[in-house]
């Protein structure tokens, strides 16, 4: 029994709610709760807000039938929800109408949730024998739906990172479904509507920008303050206020046909915080904070994670087993029960959905121990459902290649590569130094060790949700939004048409500068960070403001095709497609002058015209260059112009190259 104001509630019956707080649509949902008799309750009430997920919505209240129990000076009563269609929710609260006939509702809420789908324990997962690949047996979820094939020319293909609550709402707004997760579109830290939909119905602006695989924020369950996915309470089941299953078994299918495959973020590290330690007043070993009464807490799904010894207490301070921010539940990974827990619920996400991929989470800070095992496990179960080049990316932010290469046993198909990241946003300079890119392009900045599957493979960004925008790094420097915006086409078209596999951030296309940033908090001694100008809405939301101002400063109407920003990612994009070189070619430096002028050949035996690169790094415009290409590379007479980030010229003239460049400028040429 759990003890607020006037009321109690029972809490701990696992056969009644809220201790279950997901329902099947054929299950009774049933609460038990009392009203202190010093309060002359003539008989009890809840008062709900139903929504059937189809666009009913209600708000009622229904009478309790009063037991013949009185406890602890309660008097006790009993109430059944009316039935609601798989899909649906309630949010209710505890109420009584007095001997005075006076109302009293109390103003803590709960929410359930009806979910036909969500298997709500692992044993709900049938594993079966599917075959044998590489000599090991291979037991998962048999699919669900018919199966597509990965791709296997990832490195020609332009990434886009997502957070679905910040991308697009659906046109469809009736269909609001509750959640845990807090609505409110005026606050930075919480959900602002975006939906599985509103990505299904934008995915014509995705392949128009030339977007050939998105990743996805995860989609779990989540605590009140997990608008972006990351403090999951359901490992098993789509957070209702992003969407159903069934929708992210629809955008999957839609983006597939218009081959735009979809990596899906999951969490292997942690869940939300959800126990009360010993260290914080908790008892030995701890307890849950629902356990205990917490009014905000629920009980973790699957049923198997309620059991706090699977998780890190406070104790642990070393990067794999401390609490991630010294609040979320870490994970026992070097348990062989965690571990098959969590790869088990890996292959579930896969046999339900079709995803060609998985984006780690918080890689470093979960040991090899499980890594290991786990990549491994999960190739093959892909294998074997015919996805033999399923990816598997590792989100280690380590600053040094040496942190991350620690790695390589784990054979990922790639890590999100935050060490190359630094280099070049700390060589920026005053932002009229584009060095650091133009290496990067050349692939100089490729470390003397070695990745497992090659640096090549690794996802090379300019910023993300945990970074400064790219725009923002040199609209603080220079201070002029159109000559940062020569610098960002720039740092776009190294990026996008470099060496290794390229990603932008939603909202890089539409010139979002938003920017991380530190502040004081009240009673608090050290600045803290925050990431609310980072995570803008792509949608129209004006009302979201923080300490700093407005969220969201927009140049442009959303989802703007003809932003130029938008134009020339598109035909980056579509460059980097059309010429397989640009992942797997030899670039050849011919030429790097101190006054800025670079030269670069991309070359591949598989390819009968190479291209050539021509860049500005300077302030100053550079007319009638010329450049000879030494005849072992062949002889070539005409140049075909690819892209020019700022305008500028090649040509032919004789046996020379004839190059003209206005300032920061990169452009691309094939040669014939």
């Amino acid at each position: 029994m759990r003890y607020f104001d006037e009321h109690c509630e029972v809490h701990l019956d696992p056969s009644i709610a809220p201790y279950t707080w997901v329902f099947r649509n054929t299950e009774k949902i049933r609460i038990r709760f009392g009203v202190h008799l010093s309060k002359h309750p003539d008989y009890g009430q809840v008062v709900y807000e139903l929504n059937d997920g189809q666009g009913y919505c209600d708000v009622d209240r229904i009478i309790a039938e009063a037991e013949s129990v009185i406890e602890n000076g309660f008097k006790m009563f009993s109430v059944i929800l009316p039935q609601i269609s798989n899909g649906g929710g309630y949010q209710y609260r505890l109420g009584y109408v007095d001997t005075d006939g006076i109302e009293h509702t109390n103003e803590r809420s709960q929410f359930l949730l009806v979910c036909d789908e969500a298997p709500r324990s692992m044993a709900e997962i049938p594993s079966v024998f599917l075959g044998i690949v590489n000599n090991y047996p291979v037991y998962g979820p048999k699919p669900s739906l018919s199966m597509t094939s990965s791709p296997k020319d990832w490195g020609s293909r332009l990434f886009y990172s997502i957070i679905i609550d910040r991308f697009a709402r659906s046109k469809d707004t009736t269909r609001t479904r509750l959640s845990p997760v807090t609505y409110n579109p005026s606050c930075p830290h919480s959900s602002h509507g975006g939906t599985i939909q509103g990505i299904i119905e934008h995915l014509e602006y995705l392949k128009s920008l030339g977007i050939r695989a998105i990743i996805l924020t995860p989609v779990y369950v989540n605590a009140p303050d997990g608008y972006h996915g990351y403090h999951p309470i359901h490992l098993l089941m789509v957070d209702p206020h992003l969407g159903t299953l069934q929708c992210l078994q629809e955008l999957v299918k839609k983006a597939h046909e218009s081959d735009i495959a979809v990596i899906l973020d999951v969490v292997n590290n942690h869940i939300a915080d959800s126990i009360n330690w010993e260290e914080y007043g908790g008892p030995a070993g701890g307890e849950f904070k629902y356990v205990q009464g917490e009014e905000s807490a629920v009980m973790p799904f699957p049923i198997e994670a309620r059991n706090t010894s699977l998780f890190h207490g406070p104790e642990y301070t070393d990067m794999v087993n401390q609490r991630l921010f010294g609040f979320l539940e870490d994970w026992r990974t070097e348990t062989t029960y965690v571990r098959e827990l969590l790869i088990q619920h890996l292959k579930y996400w896969i046999a339900e959905t079709d995803i060609d991929g998985f984006r780690y989470d918080s890689a470093r800070h979960v040991g090899l121990d499980f890594w290991e095992p786990c990549v491994e496990e999960i190739s093959r179960y892909a294998s074997i459902l015919g996805k033999t080049e399923f990816i598997q990316i590792a989100e280690h932010a380590g600053s040094t290649h040496e942190q991350v290469i620690e790695y390589n046993s784990a054979k990922f198909s790639g890590l999100i590569d935050y060490p190359t990241y630094y280099i070049v946003k700390h060589s920026l300079g005053d932002g009229n130094c584009l060095w650091g890119l133009a290496d990067y392009f050349c692939g100089f900045l490729k470390p003397s060790q070695s990745y497992y599957a090659g640096w090549q493979n690794n996802i090379m960004f300019l910023d993300n949700q945990d970074t400064s925008r790219i725009f923002h790094e040199f609209l603080h420097r220079i201070h002029n939004r159109d000559q940062s915006r020569i610098r960002v086409h720039f740092a776009l078209a190294c990026l996008i048409l470099g060496p290794q596999i390229p990603a932008i951030y939603q909202g890089t296309e539409q010139e979002f500068d938003g920017a991380l940033g530190w502040h004081e908090q009240e009673g608090q001694e050290e600045s803290i960070g925050h990431d609310c100008y980072v995570r803008e809405d792509m949608f129209e939301n004006p009302a979201c403001t923080w300490k700093f101002g407005q969220i969201n400063r927009k140049t442009f109407q959303p989802y703007n095709k003809n932003h130029p920003t938008f134009v020339l990612i598109q035909q980056l994009a579509q460059i980097r497609w059309q010429y397989k070189s640009l992942h797997n070619g030899t670039r050849t430096l011919l030429c790097s002058h101190v006054h800025g002028i670079w030269s670069i050949l991309i070359h591949d035996a598989a390819d009968e015209q190479p291209l050539l690169v021509a860049m500005n790094l300077g302030a100053k415009p550079v007319f009638d260059y010329s450049l000879k290409i030494p005849h072992s590379y062949g002889e070539f007479h005409q140049v075909e112009m690819l892209i020019a980030t700022s305008g500028g010229s090649i040509q032919i003239v004789g046996e020379e190259i004839q190059i003209q460049l206005p300032p920061f400028t990169f452009v691309l040429v094939k040669l014939s």
